[in-house]
């Protein structure tokens, strides 16, 4: 019979030979290390370059500069669809400033000056097919000449919502947009008060 000390030193060197199986000796060794990027979309607004104040001629209505507004957009993706949209001031609260007549994109500039908010009524006329300069008052309506992207970007402008539908690659892209200088006809008159008009663009990710 086997005494139990004998028997001990035959059941080490079986254990040492299953602890070799288990754990080949290598000479090589390797992690992974990951670590994951977010999408970034940033648009800021951008001062160089853009013109956001001129003066409008009293007895034409005539801009004595076209206006510019420029964005800045950084991108990390393929592409991305985003809008450009206008807003105006009116009596009733912010509307839409953007609407086509043909082929030819407008945007309404209307008066901020205290008491001289346009009437709802004068911006939709403003926006007609055939204005009357009478129904308008303290509301102009002014061309958008361009839209222009760099980065191979492109806009197209949608009549249903009246935005731009514009799409940016990834990379920093600016985009550019310019009014023309004359009024949409008749919707320019003596009917208009002194003061300040405005139209506030926006380049946004959100539709209308």
């Amino acid at each position: 019979m086997i005494n139990k000390k004998l028997a001990g030193l035959m059941i080490l060197p079986a254990m040492l030979g299953a602890m070799n199986m288990s754990h080949a000796i290598s000479n090589t060794a390797s992690q992974t290390l990951q670590a994951t990027l977010g999408t970034y979309l940033d648009i800021t607004a951008q001062t160089s370059g853009a013109v956001t104040t001129t003066t409008i001629a009293p007895d034409t209505g005539n801009l004595a500069a076209a206006l510019v507004s420029k964005f800045q957009v950084n991108l990390n993706t393929d592409s991305q669809q985003l809008y450009l949209q206008a807003t105006t001031a009116g009596a009733a609260g912010n509307v839409n400033a953007l609407f086509q007549q043909g082929s030819q994109v407008y945007a309404v500039f209307s008066n901020t000056a205290s008491g001289k908010l346009p009437t709802a009524a004068a911006i939709t006329d403003c926006k007609s097919a055939t204005p009357t300069a009478a129904n308008n008052a303290n509301a102009i309506a002014y061309p958008i000449a361009s839209v222009a992207l760099t980065n191979s970007g492109t806009s197209t402008y949608d009549a249903t919502k009246n935005q731009y539908n514009v799409t940016v690659n990834g990379g920093t892209t600016i985009a550019t947009t310019t009014t023309g200088t004359a009024p949409y006809a008749n919707t320019y008159s003596f009917a208009d008060n002194a003061g300040t008009y405005q139209a506030i663009m926006t380049l946004t990710s959100t539709t209308l």
